[in-house]
């Protein structure tokens, strides 16, 4: 008899633990949302986060007007449904020569000649700026 005991008592530890375990912490967590490891503490309102898509535009000939901080614009860049004529330089923005990182100012240097940008196309900030030599 007291095998059968033992028998139904491990039966119990492996049911009822992994029920347990789910009600425990089933209680912090309410219904639509998701259990979530590795993700930031800092989300907005909505719990879910914002995902940035830069728009890809390749620019023949690039017009930049560059301050000595970085800062600046690329003119006659154009998308479909945006109806502004060029993009902003912000200091976030980076200039990638042959796949390295480098510094912003470096993108005088290419006035003139062909370059590939990415930018927001809410706020028309350039991201990205990028060639190969």
């Amino acid at each position: 008899m007291g095998l059968l005991k033992q028998m139904v008592s491990n039966m119990r530890l492996r049911h009822v633990l992994p029920i347990a375990m789910l009600m425990l912490f089933s209680g912090h967590i309410s219904a639509g949302e998701k259990l979530l490891i590795g993700t930031p503490l800092a989300q907005h309102a909505g719990g879910k986060q914002e995902k940035k898509w830069y728009y890809p535009f390749e620019i023949p000939e690039l017009k930049i007007k560059q301050s000595n901080d970085g800062t600046g614009i690329i003119s006659d860049v154009s998308c479909g449904d945006c109806d502004y004529q060029f993009v902003k330089l912000t200091r976030d923005t980076e200039v990638i020569v042959n796949a390295r990182k480098t510094h912003l100012l470096r993108a005088r240097e290419r006035a003139g000649m062909s370059v590939f940008i990415k930018f927001d196309k809410k706020t028309a900030e350039v991201k990205y700026i990028y060639w190969s030599e």
